[in-house]
């Protein structure tokens, strides 16, 4: 996403794990080139989860490339089409999930009813 810088201002949680990731480096194999971004990473141990806030959420395999058969979350935001990232959970309701946009700071969530 053009404009969208990535830093470390904002607290994704894994969405296997609901903990929150470590910013940092992460390895990305792609085309058979090996590059390095900047992203979050799951702290649980060969947790392979990852966000970004250009590419949403992610995963890879020891070597860095992506599985594309691994079902991720792709959540939008509805003002300007940002990939979401997993803000809160609450225990109490096991559905619940509190998205939040790392551009205009949008919320959205599965359980406004609550």
């Amino acid at each position: 996403m053009p404009g969208l810088q990535m830093k470390r201002d904002f607290s994704a949680l894994c969405y296997e794990h609901h903990i929150e990731m470590r910013f940092g480096q992460v390895v990305l194999q792609t085309s058979g080139e090996r590059t390095q971004i900047l992203a979050y990473s799951c702290p649980e141990p060969d947790c392979p989860v990852h966000y970004d806030a250009s590419r949403g959420y992610f995963i890879t395999d020891q070597n860095g490339n992506g599985d594309e058969r691994e079902m991720t979350p792709n959540v939008r935001c509805p003002h300007d089409g940002a990939s979401m990232y997993l803000a809160e959970v609450l225990p109490e309701h096991k559905g619940f999930r509190l998205w939040r946009c790392p551009q205009c700071k949008m919320n959205h969530s599965n359980g406004s009813n609550l």
